[in-house]
C-alpha cells in the first residue's frame, strides 16, 4: 500500500491539475461529510434554511425577517406545541416550504383530514387573519425552528446567489447561471493551461570552461644544456 502512496504523491507533485482535482475533491468530501453529521445531528434532511419570505416578520415583532438563516430540528408530531414554528412542505407545491407558526394541532383521534396522525394549522406572524396554512400532516413537516446563526447578510447573500443561479418559480437553472457556471469550468482549464507557459524555465548552470595549464607551449622554460 505504501508503495502504491508513494507514486500516487509524485504523480500529484508532478501534475498541476490533478492535484488541484485532487484538493477540489477532498474540500467536497469533507463538506458532504460535515453536512451528514449535521443532519444526523439534528434528525433532519434539511437542518439549516433560509427564510425567504417576510411571513414571519410582522411589524410590531419580526420574528424571521428575510435572509435569516435557521436551524431546524426533526422531532416527533407528539412532542410539538401550538406557537411551535416549523418548517413544512406546501400542501399543493411540495417542492416548496414554509416556516410559520402552529396554531392548532389535530391528534390522530381527531384529525379527520389524516386519519392516524398528527396534522397542524399554521399561520404566519405577517399574514391577514384569515390566511392559514393546512392542516398539513405530520409527513409534511421538515423540522421545528430552532434558532438563528448570527452571521449578518449570509442567508441574504445565498439568497441572492439562488435567484441568480436559479428560478423559484420553477427550480430550473437559469441562462446566466449556466453561462456562469460554463464560464468557470473553461477558466479553470484555460489557467491549467496557460500556466505552465508563463513558468520561465530554471537558467542552465554555464557549461564549464577548461581551465588552461599553468604551463603552456609559449611560457614553458625552455631546457638548459
Amino acid at each position: 500500500m505504501s508503495v502504491y502512496l508513494r507514486k500516487f504523491r509524485a504523480f500529484l507533485r508532478k501534475n498541476q491539475t490533478a492535484r488541484g482535482l485532487f484538493l477540489v475533491a477532498l474540500v467536497i468530501l469533507g463538506a458532504i461529510a460535515v453536512w451528514g453529521g449535521i443532519r444526523l445531528a439534528l434528525n433532519t434532511e434539511y437542518p439549516i434554511l433560509v427564510v425567504s419570505s417576510g411571513s414571519m416578520c410582522s411589524p410590531s415583532n419580526c420574528v424571521l425577517p428575510v435572509g435569516s438563516l435557521i436551524v431546524i430540528r426533526g422531532q416527533d408530531p407528539s412532542t410539538m406545541h401550538l406557537r411551535d414554528i416549523i418548517v413544512v412542505r406546501e400542501l399543493l407545491r411540495p417542492d416548496f416550504w414554509i416556516v410559520h407558526r402552529v396554531i392548532e394541532i389535530l391528534t390522530p383521534a381527531n384529525d379527520s383530514a389524516y386519519p392516524g396522525q398528527y396534522a397542524f394549522i399554521t399561520h404566519g406572524d405577517a399574514n391577514p387573519t384569515e390566511s392559514n396554512e393546512g392542516p398539513n400532516p405530520a409527513s409534511n413537516v421538515i423540522g421545528v425552528y430552532q434558532y438563528t446563526i448570527p452571521i449578518p447578510y449570509l442567508g441574504s447573500a445565498i439568497l441572492q446567489i439562488r435567484d441568480f443561479m436559479y428560478n423559484s418559480d420553477s427550480g430550473q437553472l437559469n441562462p446566466q447561471g449556466i453561462l456562469v457556471i460554463a464560464a468557470l469550468v473553461v477558466a479553470l482549464f484555460a489557467f491549467e493551461v496557460m500556466e505552465p507557459g508563463k513558468k520561465s524555465s530554471s537558467p542552465k548552470a554555464p557549461d564549464a570552461v577548461e581551465t588552461p595549464d599553468s604551463e603552456t607551449e609559449g611560457t614553458r622554460p625552455s631546457r638548459q644544456d
